[in-house]
């Protein structure tokens, strides 16, 4: 059976050339960058010659498998996921799929590798979000270099608990951005130095982000059992301070 491995890669030059020799010397096979197919016997070896890369070893299956979270066990199951894998060159096209990604739950799994939920509807029914359909037809928009492989799962029960991680890390750092713009523009207004009588544009924008966040952050809550309720309440008291403060300036003009 073909595996997949995938591993984060080294800040050292010398590794970063090293290593892909090494996995073509144990026979595997690159699909993207740090992303490989791997022979299922050869797998332990490579998981070892990886292990300071943060390895990802995955495997495809017939069913489709409910993710599966029990704490006082410390068993951590992401389900049935798409791995969509891309090549992007241009800081222009990073940036796009960078914002598109703002509105898709989904894991990174190395760098342009991302895993979506299989079921993505089983979570979002009203189709609001991004899943790996719509991500994949963006890409290929933009170029045309990008694999889907359906119905894999994490094979390395120790690698789960650090993509979790990781991806709780990203949406939290979304929604403390909101709160810090927010911020930022209060103080704007506060010292007369945004007119937000002519241009409310800054405003709608903040509040966009957060409907957006809101709205992932709900989704990796019943897929993942993640809650950013805490952070979630800050941003929202954040947008709400600035919306009474522009509502209090147009109120004085007024009178």
């Amino acid at each position: 059976m073909v595996l997949y491995i995938a591993y984060r890669a080294s800040r050292e030059l010398k590794d970063r050339s090293l290593i892909p020799r090494r996995l073509r010397a144990l026979g595997c096979t690159r699909v993207h960058k740090s992303f490989w197919e791997v022979e299922e016997e050869k797998a332990n070896r490579v998981l070892t010659l990886l292990y300071k890369n943060r390895p990802v070893l995955l495997k495809r299956i017939r069913e489709v498998r409910k993710p599966r979270f029990v704490k006082e066990k410390g068993i951590s199951e992401l389900g049935s996921l798409v791995i969509v894998a891309y090549e992007s060159s241009r800081e222009a096209k990073r940036e796009k799929i960078r914002n598109f990604l703002k509105k898709a739950p989904c894991i990174r799994v190395c760098r342009s590798v991302y895993a979506f939920y299989q079921e993505h509807s089983r979570f979002d029914k009203s189709s609001e979000l991004v899943d790996y359909q719509r991500f994949w037809r963006f890409i290929q928009e933009l170029q045309n270099d990008v694999k889907v492989i359906p119905r894999v799962v994490v094979v390395n029960p120790d690698s789960v608990e650090e993509l979790l991680e990781e991806t709780r890390k990203r949406v939290e750092n979304e929604i403390s951005d909101i709160i810090r713009c927010g911020k930022e523009l209060y103080d704007r207004i506060s010292k007369g130095e945004e007119d937000m009588h002519e241009n409310r544009d800054p405003l709608s924008k903040l509040k966009r982000r957060l409907v957006a966040a809101k709205k992932v952050a709900s989704y990796y809550e019943k897929w993942l059992e993640m809650d950013f309720t805490k952070s979630l309440t800050k941003a929202y008291l954040t947008v709400r301070k600035i919306h009474l403060l522009v509502e209090e300036g147009a109120e004085a003009t007024t009178l």
